[in-house]
């Protein structure tokens, strides 16, 4: 009898249901970390991607400086193949592409809350080859208003860490 009832259909949709249930319940994001959304202390809670509206990245002094020095050469959470504060794109997104004439997209990340923006996920043109070299990036950054704003050169793998050069103290302005 108990047998019959567990071959039944309806038993094995609401054991799938349960199962998928479980699941997505095991996939949310990032918490602030330690209470703290935007990391005052710790890593903030940072989670491989960023987002509009997230809170899950740093709104405190390391905002603006190397992401990759904690996030791939140090304690960050994740280790982020590119990244950087662009605070006036928050809600925005910076965007990646093949080519000078920006019609071959590879990726777009959201600009978080706080103007930061991230991915450990890889990005085919940032990725070396074998010997060492990366195809490069063309980057343009898309203002929460739909204005764009294009960086002239390429970017490669070993420049892919935006606040090396655009930050206080940089080579250019921070963005």
């Amino acid at each position: 009898m108990l047998f019959q009832f567990f071959a039944r259909p309806v038993f094995l949709l609401m054991l799938s249901i349960f199962v998928l249930a479980l699941v997505l319940t095991g996939c949310g994001g990032g918490g602030g970390g330690n209470g703290n959304p935007g990391g005052g202390s710790g890593d903030g809670g940072v989670v491989g991607l960023s987002q509009n509206g997230s809170t899950n990245s740093h709104n405190d002094s390391r905002r603006g400086t190397d992401c990759m020095n904690c996030h791939t050469n140090g304690p960050g959470t994740g280790a982020f193949i590119t990244a950087g504060t662009s605070i006036g794109a928050a809600g925005g997104s910076v965007e990646y592409y093949a080519d000078m004439g920006r019609t071959d997209l590879r990726a777009k990340l959201e600009v978080d809350a706080y103007g930061n923006f991230y991915t450990v996920t890889a990005i085919d043109i940032l990725t070396p080859n074998n010997m060492n070299l990366s195809q490069g990036a063309y980057i343009t950054i898309v203002m929460p208003n739909g204005s764009t704003r294009n960086m002239p050169g390429i970017v490669s793998h070993t420049s892919a860490s935006c606040n090396v050069c655009h930050s206080t103290g940089g080579t250019q302005s921070p963005l």
